[in-house]
């Protein structure tokens, strides 16, 4: 199971000034490749406004304005503090996120 998390949020340079809302996207897959990535990535952004930021590595690595044209707005690899910090935010919301939908019950 993959779980996308976005947040959005007011980024200053240093850090994240407000969040406004969190969403929480599964998806359960059997291969993972960019297009099952992007998909999640625009279902999770999906009515929110202002650009989406990632993690390189979450795009393999693609260049910006590939991941752009992909998902259809504006796009772009985290360069400030605040930035960074919404990242990291939104991978410890994802991960906490993955971590409930997937515990089993011990009776």
């Amino acid at each position: 199971m993959m779980v996308c998390s976005s947040v959005s949020a007011r980024v200053s340079p240093e850090c994240i000034e407000k969040v406004y809302s969190v969403r929480l996207v599964p998806k359960t897959t059997d291969s993972i490749n960019l297009s099952v990535v992007t998909d999640l990535i625009q279902t999770a952004v999906m009515n929110l406004p202002g650009v989406v930021v990632a993690e390189q590595g979450d795009l393999y690595n693609v260049n910006t304005w590939r991941v752009s044209s992909i998902l259809g707005r504006e796009f772009k690899y985290p360069e400030s503090l605040g930035e960074r910090a919404a990242v990291e935010m939104a991978h410890h919301i994802s991960l906490a996120g993955r971590k409930l939908m997937t515990f089993e019950h011990e009776d």
